[in-house]
């Protein structure tokens, strides 16, 4: 009844304000009620017992070499019966401690609460109050065969 993806790998984000880089790992993916979506797709059925929804489930890491900073990041699948979509839990280190400095809980997708170690509570960040940012792309014209956007464009296009 569900689809997984698991992530392998990890990529690199570069803060060029600070020259820090940071690697981290991808939390697995989700489609769960497949079955539901299949019927939606091919029977086009009128009654479905529940809505299919897509989660992350699973642990990261992010990572500085340069400040020598660390988190381990929870994404907590929905359990079978009751509990929340979309949780998350993390722990954030400071170079070299084995107990962390700060602690979030949250939705990822919503308001993520954090808990230092000096007893302090505060929202960390409402990812619904953020600003959507427009990415910026090159044009087509101008990116090589193989980049993501010029590989796709023809089943862009013919999903558009």
């Amino acid at each position: 009844m569900s689809i997984g993806v698991h992530n392998i790998g990890q990529g690199c984000v570069t803060c060029l304000d600070h020259d820090e880089h940071y690697i981290l790992t991808f939390p697995n993916g989700y489609a769960r009620q497949v079955d539901a979506l299949i019927s939606i797709f091919i029977f086009n059925a009128l009654s479905i017992l529940t809505v299919p929804w897509i989660e992350l489930g699973g642990e990261c890491s992010i990572s500085c070499s340069k400040t020598g900073y660390n988190t381990s990041i929870v994404f907590h699948t929905k359990p079978f019966y009751g509990g929340k979509k979309h949780r998350i839990t993390a722990e954030i280190f400071s170079p070299n401690d084995k107990k962390p400095f700060c602690s979030i809980e949250g939705e990822w997708n919503g308001v993520m609460y954090a808990k230092y170690s000096t007893g302090e509570n505060a929202v960390f960040i409402d990812t619904k109050k953020m600003p959507t940012i427009k990415k910026k792309v090159r044009k087509l014209e101008d990116q090589d065969d193989f980049e993501s956007r010029c590989l796709w464009k023809d089943v862009t296009y013919n999903l558009k």
